[in-house]
């Protein structure tokens, strides 16, 4: 009887921390997101409460969409038994996913997400044990964050953030401009509610910054800092092809189908979208490295060179990246590592050079080229 109790103690008071936890954990949450509306800098809140830019990203998205509701900790239980069934067409997305290249987590998430597809890692696990047994992720790397800022987010701008965006690519906002929500809400046909949303989404993506009492501005990242981007940049992704080598062949699937995205970006002229895949590719590369921290390093770089692309150019005849990218991925299906090191190492020179310093002042409509 005494044990009995004694467990039962133990049980309620464990609960009890557990209950204070999540809330202290929700008060933190809801801190992140009072600060970010308050100033609306990302850097600056992230650098305040030692947080990332993924995780602010995170919280502040679901704030929006369910309120202070969502920022608490959602269990991660298994919500299904090892006998459920599984329907024919959450089969195949689950196949399709994986041949996207996705790990068993980031299928998961990306079927809550854009299907309202609940299935816990084991079922996933299971369906593409059945239908492949020898079938392993690519790499067992941690679920890709989105990149901290920059372009290379996998969830494109939308909406008057889209339109904002290309506007500034097409030069009708010039590095360092204030951008005026009045004029912008008379430009764009929008609520100064939208209009904030659009300038906070293109912080996230490093295309704008905000400033606490004087408002929103476009970027400018200077000329050194491009520079020693692009000098990291080759750095780090020499290694990265030396490492992979020779990639399999399910990679190299994975690959073409996201340069046949690049190409269908660049034929219907959606230039942010194609700076977007352009350099996502590089990072998408970096994962199937074995070295996993080298894709943290290059989403930091990518950041600054792609709000460079997006912003700058110089009048050059249209390189050829998306053939560049696909000639990258042909060396390394046939494991030729020193010619592939050679090309990327070419590539990123050809796309310093040609966002010329002495113009970076008069973007125009070639910029998406220079991913």
């Amino acid at each position: 009887m005494k044990l009995s109790l004694g467990l039962h103690m133990m049980s309620r008071h464990s609960a009890h921390l557990t209950l204070r936890a999540g809330i202290a954990a929700l008060d933190q949450r809801l801190a992140w997101i009072t600060a970010y509306e308050r100033c609306g800098n990302a850097a600056e809140v992230c650098r305040r409460h030692g947080i990332s830019r993924a995780t602010l990203r995170k919280w502040w998205q679901r704030y929006e969409a369910e309120g202070i509701a969502g920022l608490a900790e959602r269990s991660r239980a298994p919500v299904h038994s090892p006998s459920r069934k599984v329907i024919p067409a959450q089969r195949e997305a689950v196949l399709a996913l994986r041949d996207a290249g996705l790990g068993f987590g980031r299928i998961r998430d990306r079927l809550a997400r854009d299907s309202g597809i609940d299935l816990s890692v084991s079922t996933i696990r299971r369906i593409i044990s059945r239908a492949d047994p020898a079938w392993r992720p690519a790499a067992s790397a941690p679920p890709a964050r989105s990149p901290p800022e920059g372009l290379a987010s996998t969830t494109p701008p939308e909406g008057v953030a889209a339109q904002l965006a290309e506007a500034i690519h097409a030069g009708h906002f010039r590095p360092g401009e204030k951008l005026a929500e009045e004029a912008l809400a008379r430009r764009f046909g929008a609520g100064r509610t939208r209009i904030r949303d659009a300038l906070r989404s293109l912080a996230f993506l490093g295309v704008v910054h905000i400033e606490r009492n004087r408002g929103a501005f476009v970027a400018r990242p200077s000329d050194a800092e491009i520079a020693r981007a692009y000098e990291a940049r080759r750095v780090i992704e020499a290694g990265i092809v030396s490492d992979i080598g020779r990639l399999a062949p399910a990679q190299v699937e994975t690959l073409r189908r996201h340069i046949a995205a690049q190409a269908t970006a660049e034929a219907s002229g959606q230039r942010v979208r194609l700076v977007q895949l352009l350099t996502e590719f590089h990072l998408v590369l970096a994962g199937m490295s074995s070295n996993h921290f080298l894709r943290g390093f290059l989403e930091r770089l990518t950041a600054t060179t792609s709000l460079a692309v997006l912003l700058y150019d110089r009048a050059a005849p249209p390189c050829c990246a998306v053939q560049e990218h696909a000639d990258l991925v042909d060396h390394l299906a046939r494991g030729e590592s020193a010619a592939a090191v050679a090309l990327m190492l070419r590539h990123l020179g050809a796309n310093e050079a040609r966002l010329d310093s002495e113009r970076r002042d008069e973007p125009s409509s070639g910029a998406a080229q220079r991913a």
